[in-house]
Protein backbone atom coordinates (compact mmCIF):
# COMPACT_ATOMS: atom_id res chain seq x y z
CA UNK A 1 0.00 0.00 0.00
CA UNK A 2 2.53 2.50 -0.82
CA UNK A 3 1.43 4.03 -3.86
CA UNK A 4 -1.20 6.46 -3.67
CA UNK A 5 -4.15 5.82 -4.79
CA UNK A 6 -8.49 7.07 -4.68
CA UNK A 7 -10.17 5.37 -2.78
CA UNK A 8 -13.31 7.31 -2.60
CA UNK A 9 -14.87 9.92 -3.62
CA UNK A 10 -15.10 13.53 -1.01
CA UNK A 11 -19.07 13.93 -0.28
CA UNK A 12 -19.57 17.42 -1.80
CA UNK A 13 -20.11 20.66 0.71
CA UNK A 14 -20.36 23.64 0.23
CA UNK A 15 -16.73 25.66 -0.89
CA UNK A 16 -16.88 28.88 0.95
CA UNK A 17 -17.87 27.38 4.39
CA UNK A 18 -14.16 25.50 4.55
CA UNK A 19 -11.06 26.37 4.57
CA UNK A 20 -8.68 24.69 1.84
CA UNK A 21 -6.60 22.74 4.47
CA UNK A 22 -10.06 21.47 6.33
CA UNK A 23 -11.45 20.03 2.97
CA UNK A 24 -8.12 18.23 2.31
CA UNK A 25 -8.57 16.87 6.45
CA UNK A 26 -12.00 15.70 5.82
CA UNK A 27 -11.13 14.00 2.38
CA UNK A 28 -8.40 12.41 3.71
CA UNK A 29 -10.70 11.16 7.14
CA UNK A 30 -13.30 10.10 4.92
CA UNK A 31 -10.61 7.85 2.86
CA UNK A 32 -8.96 6.71 5.83
CA UNK A 33 -12.85 5.25 7.41
CA UNK A 34 -13.12 3.79 3.86
CA UNK A 35 -9.99 1.85 3.82
CA UNK A 36 -10.52 0.93 7.44
CA UNK A 37 -13.91 -0.11 6.95
CA UNK A 38 -12.41 -2.49 4.35
CA UNK A 39 -9.76 -4.19 6.92
CA UNK A 40 -11.76 -3.85 10.40
CA UNK A 41 -14.92 -5.20 8.36
CA UNK A 42 -17.19 -2.42 9.88
CA UNK A 43 -17.71 0.99 9.70
CA UNK A 44 -18.57 1.30 13.35
CA UNK A 45 -15.25 -0.23 14.29
CA UNK A 46 -13.68 1.87 11.97
CA UNK A 47 -14.90 4.89 13.35
CA UNK A 48 -14.17 4.34 16.66
CA UNK A 49 -10.54 3.12 15.74
CA UNK A 50 -10.25 6.59 13.87
CA UNK A 51 -10.41 8.33 17.10
CA UNK A 52 -8.53 5.80 19.51
CA UNK A 53 -4.67 5.44 19.90
CA UNK A 54 -3.08 3.17 18.21
CA UNK A 55 -0.37 1.42 19.04
CA UNK A 56 1.43 1.19 15.85
CA UNK A 57 1.29 4.97 15.37
CA UNK A 58 3.46 5.05 18.71
CA UNK A 59 0.04 5.48 20.64
CA UNK A 60 -0.75 8.66 18.43
CA UNK A 61 -4.53 8.86 17.33
CA UNK A 62 -5.03 8.55 13.78
CA UNK A 63 -7.53 11.36 12.95
CA UNK A 64 -4.80 13.51 14.97
CA UNK A 65 -1.98 12.86 12.81
CA UNK A 66 -3.66 12.69 9.42
CA UNK A 67 -3.59 16.29 9.60
CA UNK A 68 -0.38 16.18 7.75
CA UNK A 69 0.22 14.60 4.65
CA UNK A 70 3.20 12.53 6.19
CA UNK A 71 0.63 11.61 8.93
CA UNK A 72 -1.89 10.39 6.95
CA UNK A 73 0.34 8.06 5.02
CA UNK A 74 1.82 6.73 8.65
CA UNK A 75 -2.09 5.55 8.97
CA UNK A 76 -2.51 4.31 5.83
CA UNK A 77 0.58 2.16 5.86
CA UNK A 78 -0.74 0.65 9.43
CA UNK A 79 -4.01 -0.33 8.22
CA UNK A 80 -2.01 -2.38 5.41
CA UNK A 81 -0.03 -3.79 8.20
CA UNK A 82 -3.28 -4.66 9.72
CA UNK A 83 -4.66 -6.10 6.47
CA UNK A 84 -1.83 -8.40 6.15
CA UNK A 85 -1.24 -9.33 9.54
CA UNK A 86 1.88 -7.18 10.43
CA UNK A 87 0.74 -5.47 13.22
CA UNK A 88 3.66 -4.55 15.80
Amino acid sequence: MNDSQILALCPSSPLECWSIVHRCYKGRCEQILHLATRVLGSRVLAAQWLYKPAIGLSHQVPCIIMVSRSGYQKVVTLLGRIEHGVYA
